[in-house]
């Protein structure tokens, strides 16, 4: 369900982005404009300049600019749509969408469950002497209980089932959220009855599923989590992402665990820009929620065989997306037990993490098997074909040569990238008319060329466009699907297309951003040589 080009509109014209930029970061007064350290990268001078008058931001030292909605979505790590109604909550504007208008109502209503349920496990946490002495068994602290929200799922069905009836929550809406199952007409069971309860939160920090630990030791499973639900997928989310986002931003690095108490202890002892993928394999959506604020990886799973598994699927999706993926080899049995050894062992582990393929080049070079040596050389170049950077690629093929002595031209590798397994007339017609002819041709394209578009042409974040482009341009970019009313119209459009003719108008849309962006520069002193920057200008207008 889409937000409405009106909102889109409305919340554009109201968006202040000197009033956005200083809820997260301190601003000082310069002249006309405001000045910062960048949230973006590390800097000792200032270079993060926000201008009240044309209502938009400049890093001149890593150069991110654009408006309030371009901020959030870098320093939060939200979608474009995100960012929309987190500024249209913030300025009081009532958001209209397209599509089914009792959908965002209904899904409002289970967040709304979810978390009274979570209140509910938290006081019964407390209550519980055998689930306090669990925790303490596996020295989880009083604070770290309460940073992340984790209670305790009482024995009793029928103490939730009191609960409900007291907050007025259905059964119907405890088994939408996967905390009852209905086992007859009658009679229903508590999902996660006797265990800890640790609450999963999506990006947002809504909490969207649970996970529970039996406190009994012959408890099975050990483990249990919520199933898909209406608010749930457990392919999206990332356990403690939400927790430790900050961290990440800050580090630019994650380092990705398997399971609750290993994110917990870890984080207990300092190191916080951990993330856990709650025992199933990684993917594609989890690997670009990290990309939003790292480049780099560290994969610390467990040292046992499912855990070198999920080492391997775990590194092709993040290299697929181009993060640098680096291996924690542990000598102990989980991420849980070395926190226990403290801080500095954990960093000192940190510190000697190899890069994926360094591992396996010192394995391979170790390896005197023949047949064991086939199988490493044959999982690097595996490796190697998730990359979609074909200078890397090159280069790695060089580094096996060389390790190896095969010759380089034996190294076959398949270069084929691998895609990896991821209502009303008048509003829709209002929608399209919101569009100029340009672009839509360049959506038209991306629709129907998407893969050829972008080989030509990345920088969609720099072009001079609408709002509301904007908006579709990044849900295909990223996936997710676009109401199919204004896929139908885009494509039906009798505005002729092709992939030629929308390079040309992005070519040319780029070149009044970098205007843009030079004329701006000139404006906060930040370029010396004003008359060779006037003169570049001037060509570049020329040639449009």
């Amino acid at each position: 369900m889409g937000i409405s080009p009106e909102t889109i509109e409305e919340i554009e014209r109201v968006a202040n982005t000197f009033e956005i930029i200083s809820d997260y970061i301190p601003l000082e007064k310069v002249g006309s404009n405001y000045k910062a350290l960048c949230p973006f990268h590390s800097e000792k001078t200032p270079s993060f300049i926000v201008s009240p008058s044309k209502n938009i931001f400049k890093c001149f030292g890593c150069g991110k600019a654009g408006n309030g909605i371009s901020f959030l979505m870098e320093y939060k790590g939200l979608s474009f749509n995100e960012a929309l109604i987190e500024i249209a909550r913030k300025y009081n504007i009532p958001i209209k969408y397209i599509g089914n208008k009792n959908e965002n109502k209904n899904l409002k209503g289970l967040y709304d469950v979810i978390q009274k349920v979570s209140e509910f496990y938290i006081e019964e946490l407390k209550k519980s002497p055998i689930a306090k002495k669990y925790l303490l068994s596996r020295e989880i602290r009083t604070s770290t209980i309460e940073k992340f929200g984790i209670g305790y799922s009482p024995e009793n069905v029928e103490k939730i089932l009191q609960f409900a009836e007291k907050e007025k929550i259905s059964i119907e809406d405890l088994i939408k959220i996967g905390v009852l199952k209905k086992i007859s007409e009658t009679k229903y069971i508590d999902r996660f009855k006797n265990r800890i309860i640790f609450p999963i939160r999506n990006h947002l920090g809504k909490i969207v599923a649970f996970g529970g630990r039996g406190v009994e030791k012959n408890q099975t499973p050990k483990y249990i989590n919520s199933p898909e639900t209406d608010i749930y997928s457990k392919s999206k989310v990332l356990y403690g992402y939400f927790e430790s986002k900050d961290y990440l931003r800050e580090k630019k690095t994650a380092i990705v665990v398997e399971g609750y108490f290993d994110l917990i202890s870890l984080y207990q002892v300092g190191i916080k820009n951990v993330v856990a993928t709650l025992g199933t394999a990684l993917t594609k959506e989890q690997a670009k929620l990290l990309k939003k604020f790292v480049n780099k990886v560290i994969l610390m799973f467990d040292s046992d065989n499912a855990g070198k598994k999920a080492l391997i699927s775990g590194a092709k999706i993040l290299l697929s997306q181009d993060i640098d993926v680096y291996y924690c080899q542990l000598d102990e049995k989980d991420p849980d037990d070395l926190a226990k050894k403290g801080k500095k062992v954990v960093e000192e582990k940190l510190n000697n993490t190899l890069d994926i393929f360094e591992f396996f080049t010192q394995k391979i070079d170790n390896q005197e098997s023949i047949k064991e040596k086939e199988k490493l050389i044959n999982l690097y170049l595996e490796l190697i074909s998730y990359i979609p950077n074909k200078t890397r690629v090159a280069l790695l093929i060089k580094n096996l040569s060389k390790i190896t002595g095969i010759n380089e031209k034996f190294l076959e590798l398949k270069f084929s990238r691998r895609d990896i397994k991821e209502n009303d007339e008048a509003i829709y017609e209002k929608a399209i008319n919101k569009l100029s002819v340009n672009e839509i041709i360049i959506l038209k394209t991306l629709l129907t060329e998407k893969d050829k578009l972008l080989q030509s042409f990345k920088d969609f974040d720099k072009i001079e466009s609408s709002v509301y482009f904007m908006n579709l341009v990044n849900r295909v970019l990223n996936g997710e699907e676009i109401e199919d009313e204004i896929k139908e119209k885009i494509l039906n459009s009798p505005t002729p297309s092709n992939l030629n003719t929308a390079l040309k108008i992005l070519n040319k849309l780029h070149r009044i951003w970098k205007i843009k962006e030079l004329k701006l520069a000139l404006e906060f002193n930040q370029i010396k040589d004003e008359k060779e920057t006037i003169n570049i200008i001037n060509k570049t207008i020329k040639t449009l």
